[in-house]
């Protein structure tokens, strides 16, 4: 998800996404799959303000009880077996452990702005799948692990560009909750679908209630911002989508298109998060 400037996934365009920008913040779909990734490095991150949730996650997915990051080639077998075509593809070269897409505050209530075409609880299941998926970015983001966002594993590429660590950095961390704290669900008219370039019906709007950003961290300690990968609170974004369930990754809210809602926007950006 980007959230800075509004050049947002075109999400994941953030920051938020791209969501979340990230940036960054609707029917069932596929799992796409593409080619590049990064190698691991545990990375520092001023992110702990998640709620572990504990409960069953019928939307989770099959992970193996894996307690804590591995290499994929150090991974058991049937780990391996588990992971083998997200890392032949270069998506990840790390398994990811098991409590990643439970490592998330609970769902904001969704305000259902669709005049009842989506039900409440529909509604609902789909803002769990949004938190769901930005857990997901979270952990590739902080796990050198974009390879997700540049095959377009958990949302589109063209949602969520990626993110390119400036020469000689190391890693990424994230500094502040990059979590939304508010959802609203909206339908697009034809009109929308047509400026965002997507088939999708709906999109989630969502706010920032505390600013966050994303930092390349070097081996001395220093870091630099990573443009377009930021958020102020208050900021508002859109991520147009739908509900997509991602073989080991669960039901995802699956973004194809995303801005942030700023007044510089063009006016059917500005339509979009005003509906």
């Amino acid at each position: 998800m980007r959230a800075d400037n509004g050049d947002l996934p075109r999400l994941a365009v953030a920051p938020v996404t791209r969501l979340l920008l990230v940036a960054l913040m609707t029917a069932c779909g596929s799992s796409p799959s593409g080619s590049s990734a990064r190698a691991h490095l545990e990375t520092p991150t001023a992110e702990t303000s998640a709620t572990p949730i504990v409960t069953a996650d019928p939307g989770g997915p099959t992970l193996l009880p894996v307690p804590a990051d591995v290499a994929f080639l150090q991974a058991p077998i049937a780990i391996q077996k588990e992971w083998r075509t997200y890392y032949a593809t270069g998506a990840i070269t790390v398994v990811p452990n098991s409590t990643v897409p439970f490592t998330h505050p609970a769902t904001p209530p969704v305000v259902d702005a669709t005049n009842g075409a989506v039900s409440s609880t529909t509604a609902q299941l789909w803002g769990d799948a949004l938190m769901r998926e930005t857990a997901w970015e979270n952990w590739a983001i902080t796990a050198s692990q974009v390879g997700l966002f540049d095959n377009g594993i958990v949302s589109a590429s063209q949602a969520e560009p990626g993110l390119v660590l400036p020469q000689g950095a190391t890693t990424f961390r994230i500094v502040g909750p990059r979590w939304p704290s508010s959802l609203r669900l909206i339908p697009l008219s034809s009109a929308s679908q047509t400026f965002l370039g997507t088939t999708d019906g709906y999109a989630f709007v969502f706010t920032f209630t505390q600013g966050w950003s994303v930092q390349a961290v070097f081996p001395n300690g220093t870091t630099q911002a990573i443009a377009d990968q930021s958020a102020t609170a208050g900021t508002s974004v859109f991520v147009a989508g739908k509900l997509t369930t991602v073989a080991d990754f669960g039901q995802l809210w699956y973004g194809s298109a995303s801005f942030v809602c700023n007044a510089s926007e063009p006016a059917a950006v500005l339509t979009i998060c005003g509906e």
